[in-house]
């Protein structure tokens, strides 16, 4: 690495922790009352409001991550430009692009930080915190014992409904069974009955049940219809309340697949997944904005930078919150939604590193 690059990035990494430390500063003194209030309330010990404090931290620190990168960037390269450095590199025939290629690579290098943060320490200290708060309160995240109305596409080529299912008593109420043919294109039967069971050999048994034939056009009474492939747990059908926020991206995918198979709403699932993938490379795309907005040097025009880089900064939220809105309502696939505010800056960001090129 040249001394050149050495000095850059030592400025670039120092902004940075000094940007993240005086958000972090900002959000501990908006909290420090409420924890305050909660001790002396006693709804937590003075260690556990310390505990709550720290466990909400990882949490703002991805939320601050892109802002801190930003002015990271634009408090660099517009030091860098108001001492003539950046001029003085331009004229010895080094481009903007190679000046700011290691802050580059540094804001990557701090998504992938990012992305670990959101993905295993967010996640734990998100619940934590919630636990802290309310550890006086019933847990609201254990499966229910009951639940109406439930649909379910089971391991085998039908689908199940429900008006009524009860986990413990292994019975179901409204009992309506839709088998269809291996590519699922075509109904094979219908099976109704009121009532059904979940018995100790792992096999549902449907009592005074009429097997609607489609193909064969007959209906078929059975005192007990009983069929091999109609194995799955009742637990299966009663989906627990989860808190996304909460969730590793293992945990997302595997409770949006659940949620579908019950015939639940995935849709908040797939864009929290997506989002938590995307959501990290705002360090970089945003990032790229201050330091193109950086490079130019006029006297007085630093606060004007400083304003329009926070502006672009939280415009980013903006959209991206419009986006995930977007795709929550259907109209855009989570993975475009998720996606669509990084393309967009990343565009306005290579526009501006452009004319940075003067």
């Amino acid at each position: 690495m040249k001394k050149i690059d050495r000095y850059i990035i030592f400025k670039f990494i120092k902004s940075v922790l000094l940007s993240l430390f005086a958000f972090i500063g900002i959000f501990v003194l908006s909290q420090i009352f409420k924890v305050i209030n909660y001790v002396t309330s006693g709804r937590m010990t003075t260690v556990e409001g310390a505990k709550y404090m720290a466990a909400l931290i990882p949490g703002i620190l991805v939320q601050v991550s892109p802002l801190a990168a930003l002015l990271g960037g634009l408090i660099t390269i517009n030091k860098m430009a108001s001492s003539l450095e950046v001029i003085a590199l331009k004229t010895s025939g080094i481009s903007f692009r190679r000046i700011v290629l290691l802050p580059i690579i540094a804001a990557l290098i701090m998504s992938g930080g990012v992305f670990y943060i959101s993905n295993s320490l967010q996640p734990k200290g998100l619940k934590v915190a919630r636990e802290l708060k309310r550890k006086n309160q019933i847990d609201e995240d254990e499966i229910p014992v009951e639940k109406k109305d439930v649909y379910l596409r089971g391991n085998g080529d039908y689908i199940y409904h429900f008006d009524y299912i009860n986990r413990e008593k292994n019975i179901a109420e409204g009992v309506e069974i839709v088998i269809l043919t291996e590519n699922f294109d075509a109904v094979k039967s219908i099976i109704t009955a009121k009532s059904a069971r979940y018995t100790p050999g792992g096999r549902w048994e449907l009592d005074k049940a009429n097997e609607n034939k489609i193909a064969e056009r007959t209906v078929i009474y059975h005192d007990i219809y009983r069929n091999s492939e109609l194995k799955d747990d009742p637990k299966l059908f009663l989906t627990p309340k989860y808190r996304k926020e909460e969730l590793s991206l293992t945990e997302l995918k595997k409770i949006a697949l659940l949620h579908r198979k019950t015939g639940g709403e995935a849709k908040e699932f797939e864009v929290e997944f997506h989002k938590r993938i995307a959501y990290p490379f705002a360090c970089v795309v945003i990032g790229i904005l201050g330091l193109a907005l950086g490079s130019r040097y006029v006297r007085g025009s630093s606060a004007i930078n400083i304003a329009l880089s926070i502006a672009f900064g939280y415009g980013y939220y903006i959209v991206q919150a419009s986006f995930e809105a977007i795709a929550m309502g259907g109209i855009l696939s989570p993975l475009i939604g998720a996606w669509m505010p990084n393309l967009i800056f990343i565009g306005i960001g290579m526009i501006a590193m452009n004319k940075a090129e003067y």
